[in-house]
């Protein structure tokens, strides 16, 4: 959308709140780091695209280490008309009070952004009288009209209006979307830190948003999938490239969804002779020998896929669509052709028992990934599990607060909240701190940079 020329153009401002810990915020989720990595929240990455035709400005106080009057001091400097500013399920109290400061001394409008009102809008802008609209659908081109002060019926923002809140109902969006290239070069890209990324600096790219697959726990599936036109990524990455930047964390849910679309995707790549490193999410259905030899071609060197659980039982009552069997022949292909491998798992799954989290603990060293994620499970807000949750007794509605790093807060079944925790930190010393495992990490060292960075990884890991 082309703003009119003969209008004021907005001042508009992009913000990461600044918060106690290393808070990372992706479209469906957020959480504390768990170690020292760090990326840039991802709605806010897509905005900077959106609203590139404003004077623009981003703010990530988590990637600069901004206390909060730091922060505030760099607001006033910039004098903002709006401020859009993302939140979600691990940091939303502290941002509301935060953006009630902001708010106080700019007077800017604040729209807000983030999971949380994706899901529950109206509850959590209740808790929030200081904002006056949310995002529902990340990326629309709406948010330019209410920026410039357009006034309009949106479909896709709720907006407080002189007579209350106006929450438009959710509208099924096109299966295939467009966004303008997001403008990389605002955010702090030498603060982008993970233990995955081969080459520095890296950025993240988003190349479908939601998921089909509707795992019971996950939020991402509650979004209905549509994906990215592939030259708009393919131009993102060219501008990428033209930064310096060398390493691309594809940062969709299930960046594998469709098989041609991603052999298109690397064919793109090589013929506009784009050479980058990167990683994206996989789910173990999709993951043939055909993909992983075009992928590894196109500069793949790690994939993320979520396995979640040893026990065929809790894998099924997930709703997940994956056997054991199925996780085995996905990582094979990946050893082939020396794919790395990071396997999520969650602690905590419906039925769960410590026989069940010891068959998990096996299942993860059986398949041997180069790293594994073991999380408590966290009744997100859009989750079909927390309604269930919900339903059953299990948790009550008003609890909004999660972070699913940290010791946890519920319990699906019979298990205690600290034998989850203890359960848990079993999984990850177990895993990690296996002769073989530890001896192969040793071997992958390449420089005295990397060497003191997987020392990093395991003070955070271990000694939290």
């Amino acid at each position: 959308m082309i703003m009119n020329a003969s209008a004021a153009v907005p001042k508009v401002l992009l913000l990461h709140c600044p918060g106690d810990k290393i808070y990372i915020h992706d479209l469906y989720c957020s959480y504390s780091s768990k170690a020292d990595y760090y990326w840039p929240p991802s709605d806010l990455i897509i905005l900077s695209g959106v609203l590139r035709e404003t004077r623009l400005e981003v703010i990530d106080a988590v990637a600069d280490r901004l206390s909060e009057e730091a922060c505030l001091e760099r607001i006033r400097r910039f004098a903002p008309d709006v401020v859009i500013f993302t939140s979600g399920t691990a940091t939303w109290k502290n941002d509301f009070a935060f953006t009630a400061r902001v708010k106080e001394e700019t007077g800017a409008r604040l729209v807000a952004t983030g999971s949380i009102f994706l899901f529950e809008a109206e509850r959590f802008l209740a808790a929030a009288p200081h904002v006056d609209a949310a995002i529902l659908d990340t990326g629309t081109p709406e948010i330019v009209d209410y920026v410039c002060g357009r006034k309009r019926d949106y479909s896709a923002l709720a907006v407080r209006r002189a007579d209350g809140l106006s929450v438009p109902a959710p509208a099924r969006p096109a299966p295939v979307f467009t966004l303008p290239v997001p403008r990389h070069d605002l955010f702090n890209l030498r603060a982008n830190r993970s233990p995955l990324a081969r080459r520095r600096p890296f950025a993240l790219v988003i190349a479908s948003i939601g998921c089909p697959f509707g795992c019971v726990f996950c939020t991402a599936g509650a979004v209905a999938y549509r994906s990215r036109n592939l030259d708009g990524v393919l131009d993102e990455l060219e501008a990428l490239r033209d930064l310096g930047v060398r390493e691309i964390m594809f940062n969709d849910p299930t960046f594998t969804v469709s098989k041609k679309r991603i052999l298109e995707l690397c064919a793109g790549m090589e013929n506009r002779g784009l050479r980058f490193s990167w990683v994206c999410n996989a789910h173990i259905t999709t993951l043939d020998e055909e993909l992983a030899a075009a992928m590894k071609k196109a500069g793949c060197h790690t994939v993320m896929i979520g396995v979640e659980s040893g026990q065929e039982e809790i894998l099924a009552a997930t709703d997940k669509k994956i056997t054991r069997e199925k996780a085995i022949r996905a990582f094979a292909v990946c050893k082939k052709f020396r794919i790395r491998t990071l396997a999520y798992f969650i602690v905590g799954l419906p039925g769960e028992t410590p026989d069940s989290v010891g068959r998990t603990i096996r299942f993860a060293k059986e398949l041997d990934p180069d790293f594994a994620s073991f999380t408590v499970l966290t009744p997100d807000v859009g989750s079909p599990l927390r309604q269930e949750s919900i339903a059953k007794g299990l948790i009550d509605p008003d609890v909004l607060l999660f972070d699913s790093t940290c010791p946890p807060v519920f319990s699906s079944g019979s298990l205690s909240l600290e034998e989850l925790w203890r359960l848990r930190q079993k999984a990850v010393r177990s895993f990690y701190l296996r002769p073989a495992y530890l001896l192969k990490q040793l071997r992958a060292v390449r420089s005295v940079r990397d060497f003191l960075y997987l020392l990093d990884q395991a003070r955070t890991m271990f000694f939290r």
